[in-house]
């Protein structure tokens, strides 16, 4: 077997073997940052920056382009312009997405998008497009899709290469200047794509078609199903679903880089106050706490960071962003009133403040987000040494300080962040939430003086774009901080904003626009801005008994309706049905925003209880029945859905009974060709009952063998459901075969190879595996899959292998 080369290296990332593939550089789950080398390890860059005057993002509102108006490149706003321009000049397109916040944004565009010659080259080969992903979160998802499709990963900025028709062919994340750890230099990059653009058109124009395609027409747009499972049933599987994924030793549900996840937070609440489980409770309190105390938590003014880089929640991403704060805030009064552990209100009363410090603008609108970084060093503002508390302190009172908190030094730097010291979860009596509140309330005078010391150093930039669906989350937030705590300041300001948002961003049609920058209001808004601004409205009427704000978020609601719903296959799309991207795409599982779907089946289901009631009904039921496969076989991937389903049981039968216009076709199938079609992964015990993987793989058709032969070759891999490996697994040797693109010949898999198990920990509390492959014939490589592999009874050695020939990639950004 022989696999067809072409310049770009066979066929690029998923019809060849992902031979230039990169790992996400801001990733949403289980892939870590890649942090660039120090700069005096790396060699001189490709050229030298330059004072180039500005671009066409200089005319533009964003931070996020504003800063790259300055760079060499010629860069284009998205628009008819710069497809015009493709088509006229017969180039690819380069669409660079990011946001004002991401840090590896701003080094890219310092190493590659201010270097001069780069600059040159890219205004040679391709045509460049530039867009703030926050302005612009349709573009965004559809091009993130089609980079995960292409690398099995993804995450920010997302580098995406276009036919001049729109339609995706190649992807990556960050590229560096030149040749570094395994990733391709962006010059040598833009070579290689030129070449085969030239060169090999035909292979090219042929993926776009097939990415398109598997985007818009081979993904299930909805699930056309009102079979619903009980609530019984559906907190059976919560529970199974959250035992197996809690991480133990220090809370939430990765290993590595940890997200805070509200939604699912939302869900576990929701499942304890319905169905009281001390184990289930001990989930939630054990990860809020451990979040509360740790560095992801900004104890000095409050607040909460993007994400933790490590398993302790120790060391953050320093960014700050409006859409975590304001639903942390909601979640944590929420959990106080429910658990009535001090140490929530805390947190609670500390947001709250520093949300009216940091990120109130004039007016009443809320600002998006805090950078990491300050001058090009992340958390320069955050971070501390011990003399600088002292100094700021006394030696006394400093040492008092950092006896209860602790510095966790920065990977290579003399300063650290501070955390409630990690010896505090081994000792009960101190770590019980009643206790640890009273004790960090001692030192309340201590960080006012510190929190005065930091603003006196370079603050870092703070994105002022008033994004509505954004803005809707920080007021429901501040409504259900105000209903916990008892207090109307946080409600008046939830009101303040909502007049705000009312005033300046929606339009005499009825409809929303996305966002506000400086006064100048930009983009049409999409389904997440209608369905979070109407559940926000609902939440306001709900506070304070004014109507008005009801009738508001019947208004909007009744708009979100015309533009994005399927009256046929049900559900909600995310953009209007003029939207100039080739595919209209629905979001149902959660990431660490709710599903729009999710939020737009709250409201529905609210405003089912209302005035007009029967229309909402007919509207949720859709909703409800292309959410019902979801709920049945992974709730937690749709936690905002399995909370209404949990909260609102009486309410959704009778929405179900009485929505029999909800269509049971199902969608069509794009018929593209799976990894999975050609694999089948199975468990069985073999002598001894030891506990072994067979991987089978059609005649014709090979996996990478593990180890995989290059560094971007995707290796056959046995995986937890978290995508941990599994130490425990013994890889064969492979067959070796030699690729046309590659020097020597590469390791594979062919026929059926058995992969044993052994150390396989807290094997009792596992019930299945996953099995990560790239299936390659003579002609092309498929996408990445990643097959669940149940596992047979331990006390059953003879039992033979189960088949799993099931569903595609499932990797996250």
């Amino acid at each position: 077997m022989r696999m067809r080369a072409t310049l770009l290296d066979s066929r690029l990332h998923w019809i060849g073997l992902a031979a230039l593939c990169v790992w996400a550089c801001e990733p949403e789950v289980a892939v870590e940052p890649v942090s660039p080398e120090p700069a005096e390890s790396r060699a001189a860059p490709l050229g030298t920056e330059v004072d180039a005057g500005t671009n066409r993002l200089a005319g533009e509102a964003s931070p996020y382009l504003q800063l790259h108006a300055h760079n060499p490149v010629d860069w284009y706003p998205w628009g008819e312009e710069a497809f015009a321009k493709a088509r006229d000049e017969d180039k690819p397109i380069f669409l660079s997405v990011g946001y004002s916040t991401c840090y590896w944004c701003h080094v890219m565009e310092r190493e590659v998008f201010a270097n001069a010659e780069i600059a040159a080259l890219m205004n040679e080969t391709v045509v460049s497009i530039k867009v703030d992903r926050e302005e612009r979160p349709d573009i965004d998802e559809v091009y993130m899709t089609a980079t995960q499709l292409l690398t099995g990963s993804g995450g920010w900025p997302n580098s995406v290469f276009l036919t001049p028709e729109r339609k995706p062919f190649y992807a990556g994340t960050y590229f560096p200047p030149q040749d570094r750890r395994g990733r391709i230099g962006f010059p040598k990059l833009l070579r290689r794509i030129a070449a085969a653009w030239e060169q090999d058109r035909e292979s090219v124009v042929q993926t776009a078609e097939q990415v398109a395609l598997r985007i818009s027409g081979g993904l299930p747009r909805s699930a056309g199903s009102v079979e619903m499972p009980t609530p019984d049933a559906l907190l059976a599987r919560v529970t199974e679903e959250l035992r197996r994924r809690y991480e133990v030793k220090h809370g939430g549900f990765s290993r590595s880089t940890k997200f805070p996840r509200p939604p699912l937070l939302e869900l576990i609440l929701v499942a304890q106050l319905r169905k009281p489980d001390p184990e289930v409770l001990a989930m939630l309190t054990h990860t809020l706490d451990e979040m509360a105390l740790g560095g992801i938590y900004d104890h000095v003014g409050g607040g909460f960071h993007r994400y933790s880089t490590e398993g302790t929640w120790s060391i953050p991403h320093f960014e700050k962003m409006l859409y975590d704060n304001g639903q942390l805030v909601g979640l944590y009064a929420r959990a106080y009133a429910a658990t009535g552990r001090e140490l929530y209100r805390s947190v609670v009363e500390q947001t709250l403040a520093y949300l009216a410090r940091e990120m109130r603008l004039p007016g009443g609108g809320l600002a998006s987000a805090q950078d990491a970084e300050v001058a090009g060093e992340e958390g320069a503002s955050y971070v501390w040494s011990r003399g600088e508390i002292e100094a700021a302190l006394g030696e006394k009172r400093a040492e008092r300080f950092l006896s209860v908190y602790e510095l966790v030094a920065l990977e290579g730097g003399e300063k650290g962040v501070l955390r409630v010291r990690l010896s505090a979860a081994s000792e009960p009596g101190r770590f019980a939430a009643t206790g640890v509140a009273e004790l960090l309330g001692r030192f309340a005078s201590d960080r006012a003086k510190l929190l005065e010391v930091r603003q006196r150093r370079p603050q870092p930039l703070r994105d002022d774009k008033v994004l509505v669906a954004w803005n809707a989350l920080g007021i429901a937030g501040l409504v259900q901080a105000a209903v916990a705590l008892e207090r109307p300041a946080p409600l008046r300001r939830a009101e303040e904003t909502a007049r705000f948002v009312l005033l300046h961003l929606r339009s005499a049609d009825g409809g929303l626009h996305r966002s506000s920058i400086g006064g100048q209001v930009r983009e049409r808004g999409v389904l997440e801005d209608y369905a979070l601004l109407a559940d926000a409205l609902l939440a306001l009427e709900g506070a304070t008994g004014d109507e008005a704000w009801g009738r508001e978020a019947r208004a909007v609601a009744d708009a979100m309706l015309t533009r994005f719903a399927d009256p046929g296959l049900g559900g909600l799309f995310e953009t209007q049905a003029d939207t100039e991207l080739f595919a209209r795409l629905k979001s149902f599982e959660d990431s660490v925003l709710p599903s729009s779907n999710g939020v737009a089946l709250r409201v529905l289901l609210q405003l089912s209880r209302g005035p007009r009631a029967q229309g909402y009904r007919a509207e949720a039921g859709r909703t409800l029945a292309a959410f019902a496969p979801l709920l049945e076989r992974a709730p937690t991937l749709v936690a905002s859905a399995s909370v209404e389903r949990l909260r609102s049981e009486g309410l959704v039968q009778e929405v179900l009974s009485q929505s029999s216009e909800v269509s049971q076709r199902k969608p069509a199938s794009g018929g593209l060709p799976r990894s999975e079609d050609h694999v089948r992964v199975s468990a069985f015990r073999g002598a001894g009952g030891q506990l072994r993987v067979r991987v089978a793989v059609d005649a014709g058709w090979h996996v990478n063998a593990n180890p995989a032969s290059l560094a971007y070759l995707i290796p056959t891999r046995v995986e937890r459901e978290d995508g941990a490996a599994l130490r425990g697994a013994h890889y064969p040797q492979g067959t070796l075969f030699q690729p046309e693109f590659a020097p020597e010949p590469i390791s594979v898999y062919e026929g059926s190879v058995e992969i044993p198990l052994t150390r396989l920990e807290g094997e009792s509390e596992i019930s299945s595996l996953v099995v990560r492959y790239q299936a390659c014939d003579e002609r092309q490589c498929l996408p990445p899959a990643r097959s669940p592999v149940a596992l047979p009874a331990r006390l059953d050695p003879a039992s033979g292998p189960r088949d799993a020939r099931l569903g595609g990639a499932s990797d996250e950004h």
